[in-house]
């Protein structure tokens, strides 16, 4: 499946970045020895970054702010070889979850109103995209630039690198320290891109399944045709028969994609949850506490807001999975089903929606490794354990100067 097929833009973004990093589904032995080699470099950056940021700190142990600067950045790099193996892991099950999505959510004709809702979600998914590629070019500009302006009116031996090189060379003189500089460069990007690659495409799912409830929605509130005294009521109650199976075919489909998405991506949002509060805590720390240059604090402030919005934006997506899976049930339960006949027809409509109407009030939704399910209360709750972390921070900074 190729990423040109679909017009939406915002699906091509989020299928780049997991292009680019390795993860995609190859189609062919030529495409899978180009994703293996992709997820090769992917490795071979993320463990660069490790090493130089883990030989920084044992270089810097008395400097708290240049310690927690190279902890985030480990965070980050950890995090992301993390959603890379599980993944990885669930390689066939992904591979399964994206050809459902393109053949029954992106590739299909829609009516006119089901037209409207789904423009509506690519909307959003386009607003998603730009802010993502927004922040985190902000952040990854700042780790690559700023050296060049902390360099400009040095001598070049006194040239420093993105991140520093604790060996014995003359990384500081001409062609060592371009060569060094672009592959440091390059490695930051590719670390930024597994970053936020699977978390993007996630995000991107839940809206369009929201969709695809809201259609579900739509279908069965126009499923009941307006009667008339002309009209066979056995007749119409098989229409509205057929009808409702077709329905309840839709929200079986729905209901298989979402434990598909919950058995793939549990344990890596779970990983997200536990690193998240470490995070912000310590980018709140960088931008308001540490004595640090301009820069770097901006890299923070970059870092602590994309933070901030993705978490709103992924609990948002991860709620409403929650509200709409629950809506099925209003939404059966507000059709005509009382004019039906008490034939044989009419008695198993009214079983059929008595049966969905109990599976909706068990709602759809997303786990963190199966604890918690995720909802707009959970970025609150993170965002409010992050405050304490910072809180105590504080307060031993201050207990120590």
């Amino acid at each position: 499946m190729q990423a040109g097929k679909f017009k939406d833009k915002s699906i091509n973004c989020a299928i780049f970045f997991l292009k680019i990093v390795g993860l995609w589904m190859s189609m062919n032995s030529t495409e899978e020895r180009q994703r293996r080699l992709t997820l090769m470099w992917t490795f071979v950056a993320l463990f660069y970054s490790t090493y130089l940021n883990v030989v920084d700190i044992t270089h810097n142990l008395d400097n708290l702010s240049h310690c927690i600067f190279s902890a985030i950045t480990i965070l980050c790099v950890v995090l992301s070889i993390f959603k890379i193996v599980i993944l990885s892991f669930h390689k066939m099950e992904f591979k399964e979850i994206v050809l459902y999505a393109s053949k029954n959510f992106w590739n299909v004709n829609y009516e006119h109103e089901e037209k409207i809702l789904f423009t509506k979600c690519q909307r959003f998914c386009k607003l998603w995209v730009i802010v993502v590629c927004c922040l985190t070019q902000g952040t990854l500009g700042f780790y690559v630039f700023s050296p060049i302006s902390v360099n400009i009116g040095k001598n070049k031996s006194e040239r420093v690198l993105p991140f520093k090189m604790w060996v014995d060379l003359p990384l500081s003189e001409t062609p060592y320290y371009e060569i060094v500089y672009t592959i440091q460069a390059v490695c930051v990007y590719q670390v930024g891109a597994a970053y936020i690659c699977s978390d993007c495409f996630l995000c991107m799912l839940n809206m369009h399944v929201i969709c695809q409830f809201r259609m579900l929605h739509w279908r069965l509130s126009n499923m009941w045709p307006s009667t008339n005294e002309q009209m066979n009521i056995n007749e119409y109650a098989n229409k509205c028969y057929r009808t409702l199976i077709k329905c309840i075919e839709k929200h079986q489909s729905l209901l298989e994609f979402c434990n598909k998405l919950e058995n793939v991506y549990t344990i890596m949002i779970l990983g997200h949850m536990v690193i998240f509060s470490l995070l912000m805590c310590f980018d709140t720390y960088e931008v308001f506490l540490a004595k640090v240059p301009t820069t770097t604090r901006l890299i923070f402030f970059f870092h602590m807001v994309g933070s901030y919005i993705h978490i709103v934006f992924f609990t948002y997506s991860c709620n409403g999975l929650i509200e709409e899976s629950m809506n099925v049930a209003t939404a059966t339960y507000s059709v005509l089903w009382t004019v039906l006949p008490t034939n044989n027809t009419g008695i198993m409509i009214r079983r059929n929606i008595k049966l969905m109407i109990m599976r909706s009030l068990n709602p759809c939704c997303l786990t963190a490794g199966g604890f918690f399910p995720i909802s707009m209360k959970t970025a609150t709750a993170l965002m409010s354990s992050s405050m304490s972390y910072f809180t105590l921070m504080r307060e031993r900074s201050n207990a120590i100067e």
